[in-house]
């Protein structure tokens, strides 16, 4: 099944060499901060309503492009040429999981949250028990905290 676009077109910006936008300025209050300035997301979510919810979420904190996937084969075929800045993972997509795309993530460093509308009954790997969790019904804000967390960026005076 192709990707699935949830969203209109979004310019993508050009950066330096170092590929990488500046995420914070310290003269800058942490709610005037784009948390995903410039960066590509990769999201995983099966269910139509949140994920384009979510979609919309990601780009109001600043996400250059969202691609969004629905099952996790998916997103692992286009992870054989595509290459996020960051990633949001619902962890139970159905009758499989994201953590096999949690692993290729973490084997190139790239960052990510995971979502869920299960409580703590739901088992994580012990080897992502750090990788941030945003339960659903989540906000904007809940999302930009975990990501901020995932990306390394702090307040102000933090």
């Amino acid at each position: 099944m192709p990707q699935v676009s949830l969203s209109r077109p979004v310019l993508r910006h050009a950066f330096p060499a170092e590929g990488k936008p500046a995420l914070s300025q310290a003269s800058v209050k942490h709610a005037d901060i784009k948390t995903l300035s410039g960066l590509n997301v990769l999201l995983v979510e099966d269910q139509t309503l949140i994920a384009l919810d979510t979609e919309t979420m990601l780009l109001e904190l600043g996400a250059a492009k969202v691609d969004t996937f629905m099952a996790s084969d998916e997103a692992m075929a286009w992870l054989a040429s595509g290459s996020p800045d960051v990633g949001v993972l619902d962890i139970n997509l159905g009758a499989a999981s994201s953590f096999p795309i949690a692993e290729e993530l973490r084997r190139r460093l790239i960052p990510f949250v995971f979502t869920t509308g299960y409580g703590d009954a739901m088992m994580i790997p012990s080897e992502f028990v750090e990788v941030g969790v945003v339960h659903k019904p989540y906000t904007r804000d809940a999302l930009q905290e975990s990501l901020s967390k995932c990306l390394g960026i702090h307040p102000p005076g933090d």
